[in-house]
């Protein structure tokens, strides 16, 4: 899930897979004359989807908070500008002249003035305005796998009531809702603390069985919402082929590295921080919040055979990811 707030973690990973529809390369030719303009360029969706419009020819305008953090996608050719989804003025500036905007940043875990309200609602209703304003010629959204009116958790209430925001605008657009991103929610939060730290700590009983998707498998659906035809008006739902538990994902850490303990923080001191950091924090209230909810509250699974139907791929399985950082973990320690 992860993005424009915070540094993504340095992983491992190979190319995006290819997904090429019949016809794309004119019209990858014909967005090459106008730029893209990539919101959340230094997340790990937007990162990687810009290297791979660059690595095609496609001029990328990255928007970013700071320019340090963008070192790499400056040398790889894109241009930088400065801006923040909670500076609508910025937004406009731009939004001039791009043929394109990915909108792939988010604020669940935000706080303050980057807190989700700000990012995830204003700030992209804002961008949503600017793009209009601009004569953008299409917008490719990140919403998440869930969203719904009616989802227990306001950053999912936010990511349908944007998507709706986006239709009514009328300009050409296409919403994708991936499941939670490997990247984040299998290494960052779970496997990474025990690799480097010896320990893991997972909330509540962590049971619940979830859905996690490898960024190199969302990008290639960007990169063919942005230069393609095919995925117009749509909605499309993006995962993995593995449903797991959070406690699964520790204990595969654990049983490859050979070493380090699961610890469980228990529901109800769970809920209590939550309560006592909210005034503070709402992003870490929220994820709190999320990890606690069970599977009839707010399901998480997903199925891969309907898309797998129509756009025939492989798709990165947990336990390939999970290879891949102890490897690169084994490699760092020597």
């Amino acid at each position: 899930m992860e993005e424009v707030l915070v540094e993504p973690p340095s992983l491992p990973h190979a190319p995006p897979p290819r997904l090429t529809p019949p016809g794309a390369h004119g019209i990858v030719a014909r967005v090459r004359t106008l730029p893209t303009l990539v919101v959340g360029a230094t997340g790990v969706l937007g990162r990687a989807t810009t290297l791979e419009l660059l690595r095609l020819g496609v001029p990328v305008r990255a928007l970013v908070r700071e320019r340090t953090r963008a070192a790499e996608l400056a040398r790889a050719g894109a241009q930088l500008v400065e801006g923040d989804l909670t500076d609508p003025d910025s937004l406009e500036i731009a939004c001039r002249g791009a043929g394109q905007v990915f909108a792939a940043a988010h604020a669940l875990a935000g706080r303050g003035a980057n807190r989700s309200v700000q990012v995830d609602d204003i700030g992209h209703s804002a961008l949503v305005a600017a793009a209009l304003g601009a004569g953008v010629r299409r917008f490719v959204y990140t919403s998440a796998l869930g969203a719904g009116a009616d989802h227990p958790v306001d950053f999912f209430r936010t990511k349908h009531a944007i998507e709706g925001v986006l239709r009514a605008s009328g300009l050409p657009f296409t919403v994708l809702r991936p499941s939670a991103f490997m990247e984040w929610h299998v290494h960052r939060l779970v496997g990474q603390p025990l690799l480097e730290h010896g320990f893991t700590v997972l909330i509540g009983p962590a049971h619940k069985p979830r859905n996690f998707v490898a960024v190199r498998d969302v990008v290639p659906f960007a990169v063919l919402a942005l230069t393609g035809d095919t995925l117009h008006g749509r909605t499309l739902e993006i995962g993995g082929p593995d449903n797991l538990s959070s406690r699964d994902v520790a204990v595969m850490y654990r049983e490859r590295a050979r070493r380090g303990r699961i610890v469980h923080l228990g529901t109800p001191l769970a809920r209590g921080l939550a309560a006592l950091v909210r005034p503070l924090h709402e992003g870490m209230a929220r994820v709190i919040d999320l990890a606690l909810l069970d599977e009839r509250a707010a399901p998480e699974t997903w199925d891969a055979p309907l898309l797998l139907r129509e756009f025939p791929r492989r798709l990165t399985g947990v336990d390939e990811f999970i290879d891949e950082q102890v490897r690169a973990w084994r490699r760092r320690s020597g």
